[in-house]
Protein backbone atom coordinates (compact mmCIF):
# COMPACT_ATOMS: atom_id res chain seq x y z
CA UNK A 1 0.00 0.00 0.00
CA UNK A 2 2.81 2.43 0.93
CA UNK A 3 4.64 1.69 -2.32
CA UNK A 4 1.47 2.39 -4.30
CA UNK A 5 0.97 5.73 -2.56
CA UNK A 6 4.59 6.72 -3.24
CA UNK A 7 4.29 5.59 -6.85
CA UNK A 8 1.17 7.68 -7.36
CA UNK A 9 2.93 10.69 -5.85
CA UNK A 10 5.94 10.24 -8.11
CA UNK A 11 3.80 9.80 -11.19
CA UNK A 12 1.80 12.91 -10.33
CA UNK A 13 4.99 14.94 -9.95
CA UNK A 14 6.48 13.65 -13.19
CA UNK A 15 3.19 14.38 -14.93
CA UNK A 16 3.43 17.96 -13.71
CA UNK A 17 6.92 18.19 -15.16
CA UNK A 18 5.70 16.85 -18.51
CA UNK A 19 2.76 19.18 -18.74
CA UNK A 20 4.89 22.02 -17.48
CA UNK A 21 6.84 21.85 -20.70
CA UNK A 22 4.38 24.19 -22.37
CA UNK A 23 5.06 26.69 -25.18
CA UNK A 24 8.43 28.29 -25.10
CA UNK A 25 12.04 27.27 -24.41
CA UNK A 26 11.14 24.28 -22.21
CA UNK A 27 9.00 22.66 -24.86
CA UNK A 28 11.64 23.32 -27.52
CA UNK A 29 14.35 21.83 -25.30
CA UNK A 30 12.29 18.69 -24.68
CA UNK A 31 11.65 18.33 -28.43
CA UNK A 32 15.39 18.56 -29.09
CA UNK A 33 16.16 15.96 -26.44
CA UNK A 34 13.59 13.54 -27.82
CA UNK A 35 15.11 13.98 -31.26
CA UNK A 36 18.60 13.27 -29.87
CA UNK A 37 17.37 10.09 -28.25
CA UNK A 38 15.54 9.04 -31.39
CA UNK A 39 18.86 9.24 -33.21
CA UNK A 40 20.36 7.00 -30.54
CA UNK A 41 17.76 4.37 -31.43
CA UNK A 42 19.48 3.93 -34.77
CA UNK A 43 22.48 2.41 -33.03
CA UNK A 44 23.02 -1.32 -33.35
CA UNK A 45 22.02 -1.97 -29.74
CA UNK A 46 19.91 0.92 -28.45
CA UNK A 47 19.72 1.13 -24.65
CA UNK A 48 17.97 3.68 -22.43
CA UNK A 49 18.76 3.70 -18.72
CA UNK A 50 20.30 0.25 -19.06
CA UNK A 51 17.14 -1.18 -20.66
CA UNK A 52 16.99 -2.45 -24.25
CA UNK A 53 14.59 -0.61 -26.56
CA UNK A 54 12.81 -3.06 -28.85
CA UNK A 55 10.41 -1.14 -31.06
CA UNK A 56 12.85 1.35 -32.54
CA UNK A 57 11.23 1.69 -35.96
CA UNK A 58 7.72 2.17 -34.60
CA UNK A 59 8.89 4.68 -31.98
CA UNK A 60 10.81 6.68 -34.56
CA UNK A 61 7.82 6.85 -36.89
CA UNK A 62 5.53 7.74 -34.00
CA UNK A 63 7.53 10.73 -32.75
CA UNK A 64 8.82 12.05 -36.06
CA UNK A 65 5.51 12.20 -37.91
CA UNK A 66 4.28 15.70 -38.64
CA UNK A 67 6.36 18.84 -38.79
CA UNK A 68 7.91 21.17 -36.27
CA UNK A 69 8.57 20.36 -32.64
CA UNK A 70 8.32 16.78 -31.37
CA UNK A 71 5.66 16.57 -28.67
CA UNK A 72 5.75 14.44 -25.54
CA UNK A 73 2.95 11.89 -25.43
CA UNK A 74 2.98 10.75 -21.82
CA UNK A 75 1.98 14.01 -20.12
CA UNK A 76 -1.11 12.49 -18.56
CA UNK A 77 -0.79 11.24 -14.99
CA UNK A 78 -3.70 8.88 -15.67
CA UNK A 79 -1.97 7.25 -18.64
CA UNK A 80 1.32 6.72 -16.81
CA UNK A 81 -0.41 5.43 -13.71
CA UNK A 82 -2.53 3.00 -15.71
CA UNK A 83 0.41 1.74 -17.73
CA UNK A 84 2.47 1.07 -14.61
CA UNK A 85 -0.54 -0.67 -13.09
CA UNK A 86 -0.81 -2.88 -16.19
CA UNK A 87 2.91 -3.63 -16.14
CA UNK A 88 2.96 -4.55 -12.47
CA UNK A 89 -0.05 -6.82 -12.92
CA UNK A 90 1.19 -8.54 -16.09
CA UNK A 91 2.40 -11.42 -13.91
CA UNK A 92 -1.28 -12.35 -13.46
CA UNK A 93 -1.20 -13.54 -17.08
CA UNK A 94 2.08 -15.42 -16.79
CA UNK A 95 4.21 -12.51 -18.05
CA UNK A 96 7.12 -10.75 -16.28
CA UNK A 97 6.76 -7.08 -15.26
CA UNK A 98 10.53 -6.60 -15.54
CA UNK A 99 10.32 -7.26 -19.28
CA UNK A 100 8.49 -3.95 -19.72
CA UNK A 101 11.16 -1.55 -18.39
CA UNK A 102 9.54 -1.46 -14.94
CA UNK A 103 12.79 -1.05 -13.01
CA UNK A 104 14.25 1.46 -15.47
CA UNK A 105 11.08 3.57 -15.35
CA UNK A 106 10.91 3.49 -11.54
CA UNK A 107 14.62 4.33 -11.24
CA UNK A 108 14.19 7.25 -13.63
CA UNK A 109 11.20 8.53 -11.69
CA UNK A 110 13.27 8.43 -8.51
CA UNK A 111 16.13 10.24 -10.24
CA UNK A 112 13.78 12.98 -11.39
CA UNK A 113 12.19 13.35 -7.96
CA UNK A 114 15.56 13.60 -6.19
CA UNK A 115 16.91 16.17 -8.63
CA UNK A 116 16.72 19.91 -7.92
CA UNK A 117 16.96 20.62 -11.62
CA UNK A 118 14.90 18.30 -13.80
CA UNK A 119 16.61 17.63 -17.10
CA UNK A 120 14.70 17.52 -20.37
CA UNK A 121 16.94 14.56 -21.31
CA UNK A 122 15.49 12.53 -18.46
CA UNK A 123 11.95 13.33 -19.57
CA UNK A 124 12.89 12.26 -23.12
CA UNK A 125 14.21 8.96 -21.77
CA UNK A 126 10.98 8.47 -19.86
CA UNK A 127 9.02 9.01 -23.07
CA UNK A 128 10.91 6.31 -24.93
CA UNK A 129 10.73 3.82 -22.05
CA UNK A 130 7.00 4.29 -21.52
CA UNK A 131 6.23 4.05 -25.23
CA UNK A 132 8.39 0.96 -25.75
CA UNK A 133 6.92 -0.69 -22.62
CA UNK A 134 3.39 -0.09 -23.86
CA UNK A 135 4.19 -1.49 -27.30
CA UNK A 136 5.94 -4.55 -25.85
CA UNK A 137 3.16 -5.34 -23.41
CA UNK A 138 0.55 -4.83 -26.13
CA UNK A 139 2.35 -7.17 -28.53
CA UNK A 140 2.83 -9.87 -25.89
CA UNK A 141 -0.81 -9.77 -24.83
CA UNK A 142 -1.96 -9.86 -28.44
CA UNK A 143 0.21 -12.67 -29.80
CA UNK A 144 2.44 -14.05 -27.05
CA UNK A 145 5.84 -13.15 -25.66
CA UNK A 146 7.50 -16.04 -27.46
CA UNK A 147 7.51 -17.15 -31.07
CA UNK A 148 5.60 -20.43 -31.37
CA UNK A 149 7.62 -21.70 -34.33
CA UNK A 150 10.92 -21.07 -32.51
CA UNK A 151 9.89 -22.49 -29.15
CA UNK A 152 7.79 -25.39 -30.45
CA UNK A 153 8.45 -26.08 -34.16
CA UNK A 154 5.73 -28.75 -34.13
CA UNK A 155 3.06 -26.19 -33.14
CA UNK A 156 1.05 -25.49 -36.30
CA UNK A 157 -2.37 -24.63 -34.87
CA UNK A 158 -4.33 -21.65 -36.21
CA UNK A 159 -2.28 -18.59 -35.25
CA UNK A 160 -3.35 -15.17 -34.06
CA UNK A 161 -2.07 -13.22 -37.07
CA UNK A 162 -1.65 -9.91 -35.18
CA UNK A 163 -2.16 -7.05 -37.65
CA UNK A 164 -2.20 -3.70 -35.84
CA UNK A 165 -1.19 -0.20 -36.93
CA UNK A 166 0.85 0.43 -33.82
CA UNK A 167 1.30 4.19 -34.30
CA UNK A 168 -2.44 4.70 -34.59
CA UNK A 169 -3.09 2.28 -31.74
CA UNK A 170 -0.86 4.05 -29.23
CA UNK A 171 -1.99 7.52 -30.32
CA UNK A 172 -5.67 6.68 -29.95
CA UNK A 173 -5.06 4.87 -26.67
CA UNK A 174 -3.24 7.82 -25.09
CA UNK A 175 -5.74 10.36 -26.37
CA UNK A 176 -8.70 8.38 -25.05
CA UNK A 177 -6.86 7.44 -21.84
CA UNK A 178 -7.93 3.81 -22.30
CA UNK A 179 -4.66 2.09 -21.40
CA UNK A 180 -6.22 -0.73 -19.36
CA UNK A 181 -9.22 -1.20 -21.65
CA UNK A 182 -7.19 -1.36 -24.87
CA UNK A 183 -4.62 -3.71 -23.39
CA UNK A 184 -7.45 -5.95 -22.25
CA UNK A 185 -8.94 -5.81 -25.73
CA UNK A 186 -5.75 -7.41 -27.07
CA UNK A 187 -5.81 -10.43 -24.75
CA UNK A 188 -7.38 -13.70 -25.95
CA UNK A 189 -11.15 -13.77 -25.71
CA UNK A 190 -11.33 -17.51 -25.26
CA UNK A 191 -13.28 -18.71 -22.25
CA UNK A 192 -10.38 -21.08 -21.53
CA UNK A 193 -7.92 -18.19 -21.26
CA UNK A 194 -10.13 -16.25 -18.86
CA UNK A 195 -10.68 -19.33 -16.69
CA UNK A 196 -6.98 -20.16 -16.62
CA UNK A 197 -6.15 -16.60 -15.54
CA UNK A 198 -8.43 -17.15 -12.55
CA UNK A 199 -6.63 -20.40 -11.83
CA UNK A 200 -3.26 -18.66 -11.98
CA UNK A 201 -4.43 -16.09 -9.44
CA UNK A 202 -5.38 -18.92 -7.07
CA UNK A 203 -2.00 -20.64 -7.33
CA UNK A 204 -0.14 -17.35 -6.98
CA UNK A 205 -2.01 -16.73 -3.74
CA UNK A 206 -1.00 -20.19 -2.55
CA UNK A 207 2.59 -19.43 -3.52
CA UNK A 208 2.54 -16.12 -1.64
CA UNK A 209 1.22 -17.96 1.43
CA UNK A 210 4.16 -20.38 1.36
CA UNK A 211 2.95 -23.14 -0.94
CA UNK A 212 3.08 -26.64 0.49
CA UNK A 213 5.64 -28.97 2.03
CA UNK A 214 6.62 -32.26 0.44
CA UNK A 215 4.46 -35.16 1.53
CA UNK A 216 6.22 -38.41 2.36
CA UNK A 217 5.17 -41.62 4.04
CA UNK A 218 7.01 -44.80 4.95
CA UNK A 219 3.93 -46.80 3.99
CA UNK A 220 3.60 -48.14 0.42
CA UNK A 221 0.24 -46.36 0.16
CA UNK A 222 -2.55 -44.80 2.18
CA UNK A 223 -6.16 -45.84 1.65
CA UNK A 224 -9.62 -45.75 3.18
CA UNK A 225 -9.95 -47.40 6.59
CA UNK A 226 -6.25 -47.02 7.49
CA UNK A 227 -5.05 -45.17 10.58
CA UNK A 228 -1.67 -43.45 10.55
CA UNK A 229 -0.15 -40.08 11.54
CA UNK A 230 0.56 -39.41 7.82
CA UNK A 231 -3.19 -39.36 7.14
CA UNK A 232 -3.57 -35.99 8.88
CA UNK A 233 -0.58 -34.63 6.94
CA UNK A 234 -2.13 -35.82 3.66
CA UNK A 235 -5.44 -34.17 4.55
CA UNK A 236 -3.69 -30.88 5.33
CA UNK A 237 -1.79 -31.00 2.04
CA UNK A 238 -4.96 -31.56 0.00
CA UNK A 239 -6.81 -28.79 1.84
CA UNK A 240 -4.33 -26.22 0.49
CA UNK A 241 -5.53 -26.69 -3.09
CA UNK A 242 -8.99 -28.17 -2.52
CA UNK A 243 -10.32 -26.38 0.55
CA UNK A 244 -11.17 -27.60 4.02
CA UNK A 245 -11.78 -31.35 4.33
CA UNK A 246 -14.18 -32.54 7.03
CA UNK A 247 -12.86 -35.14 9.49
CA UNK A 248 -13.59 -36.57 12.93
CA UNK A 249 -11.59 -34.43 15.39
CA UNK A 250 -11.50 -37.35 17.78
CA UNK A 251 -9.88 -39.56 15.16
CA UNK A 252 -7.78 -37.27 12.87
CA UNK A 253 -5.51 -40.12 11.80
CA UNK A 254 -8.35 -42.12 10.20
CA UNK A 255 -8.42 -42.25 6.40
CA UNK A 256 -12.20 -41.86 6.17
CA UNK A 257 -14.68 -41.64 3.27
CA UNK A 258 -14.37 -37.86 3.06
CA UNK A 259 -10.62 -38.07 2.52
CA UNK A 260 -11.10 -40.93 0.06
CA UNK A 261 -13.35 -38.68 -2.05
CA UNK A 262 -10.87 -35.81 -1.86
CA UNK A 263 -8.02 -38.03 -3.02
CA UNK A 264 -10.16 -39.16 -5.95
CA UNK A 265 -10.90 -35.51 -6.76
CA UNK A 266 -7.18 -34.71 -6.74
CA UNK A 267 -6.48 -37.68 -8.98
CA UNK A 268 -9.11 -36.65 -11.52
CA UNK A 269 -7.76 -33.12 -11.59
CA UNK A 270 -4.27 -34.44 -12.24
CA UNK A 271 -5.00 -37.11 -14.83
CA UNK A 272 -4.40 -40.05 -12.51
CA UNK A 273 -6.39 -43.25 -12.01
CA UNK A 274 -9.13 -42.16 -9.60
CA UNK A 275 -9.05 -45.02 -7.07
CA UNK A 276 -8.88 -42.87 -3.92
CA UNK A 277 -5.62 -44.47 -2.84
CA UNK A 278 -2.56 -42.30 -2.19
CA UNK A 279 0.09 -44.45 -3.86
CA UNK A 280 3.36 -43.58 -5.56
CA UNK A 281 1.88 -41.76 -8.57
CA UNK A 282 -0.47 -39.68 -6.46
CA UNK A 283 2.28 -38.77 -4.01
CA UNK A 284 4.55 -37.71 -6.88
CA UNK A 285 1.80 -35.41 -8.16
CA UNK A 286 1.22 -34.02 -4.65
CA UNK A 287 4.91 -33.11 -4.48
CA UNK A 288 5.03 -31.06 -7.67
CA UNK A 289 5.82 -27.64 -6.21
CA UNK A 290 3.56 -24.62 -6.41
CA UNK A 291 6.28 -22.85 -8.40
CA UNK A 292 6.13 -25.59 -11.03
CA UNK A 293 2.34 -25.38 -11.13
CA UNK A 294 2.46 -21.61 -11.62
CA UNK A 295 4.99 -22.03 -14.42
CA UNK A 296 2.84 -24.68 -16.10
CA UNK A 297 -0.23 -22.45 -16.01
CA UNK A 298 1.83 -19.59 -17.47
CA UNK A 299 3.04 -21.78 -20.33
CA UNK A 300 -0.53 -22.75 -21.25
CA UNK A 301 -1.71 -19.14 -21.10
CA UNK A 302 1.03 -18.40 -23.63
CA UNK A 303 -0.27 -21.16 -25.89
CA UNK A 304 -3.71 -19.52 -25.86
CA UNK A 305 -2.05 -16.21 -26.82
CA UNK A 306 -0.56 -18.00 -29.84
CA UNK A 307 -3.99 -19.21 -30.95
CA UNK A 308 -6.40 -17.43 -33.25
CA UNK A 309 -9.32 -15.73 -31.53
CA UNK A 310 -11.59 -17.33 -34.12
CA UNK A 311 -11.55 -21.11 -33.76
CA UNK A 312 -15.06 -21.29 -35.17
CA UNK A 313 -18.55 -21.02 -33.68
CA UNK A 314 -18.65 -24.79 -33.90
CA UNK A 315 -15.39 -26.70 -33.80
CA UNK A 316 -13.68 -29.89 -32.68
CA UNK A 317 -10.74 -29.71 -30.29
CA UNK A 318 -8.42 -32.57 -29.40
CA UNK A 319 -6.31 -31.96 -26.32
CA UNK A 320 -3.46 -34.38 -26.91
CA UNK A 321 -2.13 -34.11 -23.36
CA UNK A 322 -5.57 -34.90 -21.93
CA UNK A 323 -6.34 -37.79 -24.32
CA UNK A 324 -9.71 -36.25 -25.13
CA UNK A 325 -11.78 -35.00 -28.08
CA UNK A 326 -14.42 -32.33 -27.56
CA UNK A 327 -16.98 -30.69 -29.84
CA UNK A 328 -17.55 -27.07 -28.83
CA UNK A 329 -20.35 -24.73 -29.82
CA UNK A 330 -20.46 -21.12 -28.67
CA UNK A 331 -17.94 -21.83 -25.90
CA UNK A 332 -19.87 -24.85 -24.62
CA UNK A 333 -18.84 -28.51 -24.78
CA UNK A 334 -21.62 -30.43 -26.53
CA UNK A 335 -19.82 -33.73 -27.14
CA UNK A 336 -16.73 -35.37 -25.71
CA UNK A 337 -15.00 -38.72 -25.82
CA UNK A 338 -11.80 -40.37 -24.69
CA UNK A 339 -8.94 -40.42 -27.19
CA UNK A 340 -5.75 -42.33 -27.84
CA UNK A 341 -2.82 -40.26 -29.12
CA UNK A 342 0.64 -40.82 -30.55
CA UNK A 343 3.45 -42.46 -28.66
CA UNK A 344 6.22 -40.13 -27.41
CA UNK A 345 8.42 -41.23 -30.32
CA UNK A 346 5.51 -40.81 -32.79
CA UNK A 347 4.01 -37.62 -31.48
CA UNK A 348 0.61 -36.43 -32.63
CA UNK A 349 1.29 -33.05 -34.28
CA UNK A 350 -0.34 -29.76 -33.28
CA UNK A 351 -2.25 -28.18 -36.16
CA UNK A 352 -5.63 -26.94 -37.39
CA UNK A 353 -7.70 -28.11 -40.36
CA UNK A 354 -11.30 -28.74 -41.52
CA UNK A 355 -13.16 -32.05 -41.23
CA UNK A 356 -14.68 -32.40 -44.70
CA UNK A 357 -15.83 -36.03 -44.92
CA UNK A 358 -15.98 -39.33 -43.10
CA UNK A 359 -15.74 -42.93 -44.27
CA UNK A 360 -17.81 -45.83 -42.95
CA UNK A 361 -16.10 -49.24 -42.95
CA UNK A 362 -12.80 -47.86 -44.24
CA UNK A 363 -9.92 -49.86 -45.59
CA UNK A 364 -6.43 -48.97 -44.42
CA UNK A 365 -3.32 -48.44 -46.49
CA UNK A 366 -0.36 -48.92 -44.18
CA UNK A 367 1.87 -45.79 -43.96
CA UNK A 368 5.55 -46.31 -44.77
CA UNK A 369 6.80 -45.70 -41.23
CA UNK A 370 4.40 -48.28 -39.78
CA UNK A 371 5.23 -50.66 -42.64
CA UNK A 372 8.96 -50.65 -41.91
CA UNK A 373 8.85 -50.30 -38.12
CA UNK A 374 5.90 -52.56 -37.31
CA UNK A 375 4.55 -54.68 -40.16
CA UNK A 376 7.79 -56.03 -41.64
CA UNK A 377 9.18 -57.21 -38.27
CA UNK A 378 5.80 -58.84 -37.51
CA UNK A 379 5.76 -60.71 -40.85
CA UNK A 380 9.34 -61.90 -40.35
CA UNK A 381 8.32 -63.27 -36.98
CA UNK A 382 5.01 -64.72 -38.20
CA UNK A 383 4.55 -65.36 -41.96
CA UNK A 384 0.79 -65.63 -41.46
CA UNK A 385 0.53 -62.17 -39.87
CA UNK A 386 -0.92 -60.41 -42.93
CA UNK A 387 -3.55 -63.03 -43.75
CA UNK A 388 -4.65 -63.19 -40.14
CA UNK A 389 -5.46 -59.47 -40.21
CA UNK A 390 -7.08 -59.20 -43.60
CA UNK A 391 -4.08 -57.46 -45.15
CA UNK A 392 -3.13 -57.70 -48.82
CA UNK A 393 0.08 -56.82 -50.65
CA UNK A 394 -0.78 -54.88 -53.81
CA UNK A 395 1.12 -53.64 -56.83
CA UNK A 396 0.60 -50.05 -57.91
CA UNK A 397 -1.97 -51.22 -60.46
CA UNK A 398 -3.98 -52.86 -57.69
CA UNK A 399 -3.17 -56.49 -58.47
CA UNK A 400 -2.44 -58.71 -55.51
CA UNK A 401 1.01 -60.15 -54.67
CA UNK A 402 1.63 -63.36 -52.72
CA UNK A 403 3.41 -62.32 -49.49
CA UNK A 404 5.43 -65.58 -49.61
CA UNK A 405 7.13 -64.35 -52.79
CA UNK A 406 8.70 -61.38 -50.99
CA UNK A 407 12.08 -61.48 -49.23
CA UNK A 408 10.92 -59.67 -46.09
CA UNK A 409 14.38 -59.75 -44.54
CA UNK A 410 15.68 -57.30 -47.17
CA UNK A 411 12.67 -54.96 -47.28
CA UNK A 412 13.39 -51.25 -46.82
CA UNK A 413 11.68 -48.01 -47.80
CA UNK A 414 13.78 -47.83 -50.94
CA UNK A 415 13.17 -51.34 -52.27
CA UNK A 416 9.50 -52.11 -51.53
CA UNK A 417 7.48 -51.35 -54.69
CA UNK A 418 4.17 -52.43 -53.16
CA UNK A 419 1.59 -51.19 -50.72
CA UNK A 420 -0.20 -53.07 -47.99
CA UNK A 421 -3.92 -52.58 -47.59
CA UNK A 422 -6.14 -53.91 -44.84
CA UNK A 423 -9.70 -54.64 -45.95
CA UNK A 424 -12.73 -53.37 -44.01
CA UNK A 425 -13.73 -55.65 -41.17
CA UNK A 426 -13.76 -56.13 -37.42
CA UNK A 427 -9.96 -56.24 -37.20
CA UNK A 428 -9.32 -53.19 -39.38
CA UNK A 429 -6.98 -50.80 -37.60
CA UNK A 430 -9.31 -47.87 -38.36
CA UNK A 431 -12.39 -49.59 -36.96
CA UNK A 432 -15.85 -48.78 -38.30
CA UNK A 433 -15.42 -45.13 -39.27
CA UNK A 434 -12.69 -42.58 -39.94
CA UNK A 435 -12.94 -38.77 -40.03
CA UNK A 436 -10.86 -36.96 -42.62
CA UNK A 437 -9.34 -33.49 -42.77
CA UNK A 438 -6.54 -32.41 -45.15
CA UNK A 439 -3.14 -32.00 -43.49
CA UNK A 440 0.53 -32.51 -44.25
CA UNK A 441 0.95 -35.14 -41.55
CA UNK A 442 -1.51 -37.74 -42.88
CA UNK A 443 -3.17 -37.69 -39.47
CA UNK A 444 -6.89 -38.29 -38.97
CA UNK A 445 -9.43 -39.36 -36.34
CA UNK A 446 -10.76 -42.90 -36.36
CA UNK A 447 -12.28 -45.82 -34.51
CA UNK A 448 -10.19 -48.75 -33.27
CA UNK A 449 -10.78 -52.46 -32.57
CA UNK A 450 -8.52 -52.20 -29.50
CA UNK A 451 -11.31 -51.05 -27.18
CA UNK A 452 -9.49 -52.18 -24.04
CA UNK A 453 -6.94 -49.38 -24.37
CA UNK A 454 -9.51 -46.74 -23.44
CA UNK A 455 -9.55 -48.07 -19.88
CA UNK A 456 -5.95 -46.90 -19.48
CA UNK A 457 -5.31 -43.49 -17.91
CA UNK A 458 -2.23 -42.72 -20.01
CA UNK A 459 -3.26 -43.39 -23.61
CA UNK A 460 -0.16 -42.88 -25.79
CA UNK A 461 -0.58 -45.93 -28.03
CA UNK A 462 -1.04 -44.71 -31.61
CA UNK A 463 1.38 -43.85 -34.41
CA UNK A 464 0.18 -40.24 -34.50
CA UNK A 465 -3.50 -40.49 -35.46
CA UNK A 466 -6.31 -39.95 -32.96
CA UNK A 467 -8.41 -42.98 -32.00
CA UNK A 468 -11.67 -42.20 -30.21
CA UNK A 469 -13.93 -44.21 -27.94
CA UNK A 470 -17.27 -43.03 -29.36
CA UNK A 471 -16.82 -42.96 -33.14
CA UNK A 472 -20.43 -43.72 -34.04
CA UNK A 473 -21.73 -41.00 -31.73
CA UNK A 474 -19.19 -38.59 -33.21
CA UNK A 475 -20.41 -39.47 -36.70
CA UNK A 476 -23.98 -38.79 -35.58
CA UNK A 477 -22.89 -35.41 -34.22
CA UNK A 478 -21.11 -34.38 -37.44
CA UNK A 479 -24.00 -35.55 -39.66
CA UNK A 480 -26.81 -34.19 -37.49
CA UNK A 481 -27.71 -31.50 -40.07
CA UNK A 482 -28.06 -34.07 -42.85
CA UNK A 483 -31.57 -35.56 -42.68
CA UNK A 484 -30.47 -38.57 -44.74
CA UNK A 485 -28.03 -39.74 -42.10
CA UNK A 486 -30.14 -40.52 -39.08
CA UNK A 487 -28.64 -42.65 -36.27
CA UNK A 488 -30.60 -45.62 -37.67
CA UNK A 489 -29.19 -45.06 -41.16
CA UNK A 490 -25.67 -44.73 -39.81
CA UNK A 491 -26.01 -48.03 -37.94
CA UNK A 492 -27.44 -49.71 -41.02
CA UNK A 493 -24.54 -48.51 -43.17
CA UNK A 494 -21.98 -49.77 -40.67
CA UNK A 495 -23.73 -53.15 -40.43
CA UNK A 496 -23.50 -53.56 -44.22
CA UNK A 497 -19.72 -53.75 -43.86
CA UNK A 498 -19.14 -51.90 -47.15
CA UNK A 499 -16.98 -48.82 -47.48
CA UNK A 500 -18.96 -45.58 -47.97
CA UNK A 501 -17.69 -42.00 -48.08
CA UNK A 502 -19.98 -39.22 -46.84
CA UNK A 503 -19.22 -35.53 -47.28
CA UNK A 504 -20.23 -33.13 -44.51
CA UNK A 505 -22.82 -30.51 -45.38
CA UNK A 506 -20.50 -27.88 -43.85
CA UNK A 507 -16.83 -28.48 -43.01
CA UNK A 508 -16.12 -28.38 -39.28
CA UNK A 509 -12.87 -26.82 -37.98
CA UNK A 510 -10.66 -29.20 -36.01
CA UNK A 511 -7.81 -28.08 -33.77
CA UNK A 512 -5.19 -30.50 -32.47
CA UNK A 513 -3.83 -28.78 -29.38
CA UNK A 514 -1.43 -29.61 -26.57
CA UNK A 515 -2.56 -28.17 -23.23
CA UNK A 516 -1.13 -29.44 -19.95
CA UNK A 517 -3.20 -27.11 -17.75
CA UNK A 518 -6.68 -25.62 -18.03
CA UNK A 519 -9.39 -24.42 -15.66
CA UNK A 520 -13.16 -24.60 -15.35
CA UNK A 521 -15.52 -21.65 -14.87
CA UNK A 522 -14.77 -21.65 -11.13
CA UNK A 523 -11.03 -21.30 -11.71
CA UNK A 524 -10.33 -24.89 -10.63
CA UNK A 525 -7.18 -25.94 -12.48
CA UNK A 526 -6.64 -29.35 -14.06
CA UNK A 527 -3.10 -30.51 -14.77
CA UNK A 528 -1.80 -33.20 -17.08
CA UNK A 529 1.56 -34.87 -17.47
CA UNK A 530 3.79 -33.33 -20.14
CA UNK A 531 3.86 -36.51 -22.23
CA UNK A 532 5.86 -34.97 -25.08
CA UNK A 533 8.18 -32.76 -22.98
CA UNK A 534 6.89 -29.61 -24.69
CA UNK A 535 6.51 -27.45 -21.56
CA UNK A 536 10.16 -27.14 -20.55
CA UNK A 537 11.47 -25.00 -23.40
CA UNK A 538 8.43 -22.76 -23.29
CA UNK A 539 8.73 -22.20 -19.55
CA UNK A 540 12.42 -21.37 -19.91
CA UNK A 541 11.66 -18.87 -22.69
CA UNK A 542 8.94 -17.17 -20.63
CA UNK A 543 11.32 -16.79 -17.69
CA UNK A 544 13.98 -15.10 -19.80
CA UNK A 545 14.30 -11.54 -21.01
CA UNK A 546 12.96 -11.28 -24.57
CA UNK A 547 15.69 -11.45 -27.22
CA UNK A 548 16.97 -7.88 -27.63
CA UNK A 549 16.40 -5.97 -30.83
CA UNK A 550 13.64 -8.25 -32.10
CA UNK A 551 12.38 -7.61 -35.63
CA UNK A 552 9.34 -5.38 -35.99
Amino acid sequence: MIRNIISCFLIALVSTIFTGCGPGPAKKKLSEEIRVHLEMLQEEKPVVEGSHIYNTDIITRLYEKGEGLISARWGSMENMNRLLFAIRNSHMEGLRPEDYHLYAIENLVNLIIESDNVQAGDIAKMELLLTDAFLMLSAHKAGGKTDSETIDPQWRAAGKGVNINWEEFIDSTLQSKRIIENLQMLTPRHREYINLKSGLAKYKRIKDEGGWDRFTTLLPKLGEGMRHPDVAILRNRLSITQGHIEFDPEDPELFDESLHEQVMLFQRRNGLTADGVAGRGTIEALNISVEERVASIGANLERWRWLSDDLGERYVMVNIANFELQAIEKDRIVFQTEAIVGRPYRKTPVFSSLITFLVFNPDWTVPNTILINDIVPAVIKNPGYLAGRGMKVLRRDGTEVNPASIDWQSVSLGNFPYRIRQEPGPDNALGRVKFMFPNQYNVYIHDTPARNLFSQTDRTFSSGCIRINKPVEFAEYLLRDNPVWTPAQIKSQIDLGRMRTVNLTEPVPVHMLYLTAWADDDGVVYFRRDIYDRDKLLIIALEQTPPPYASQ
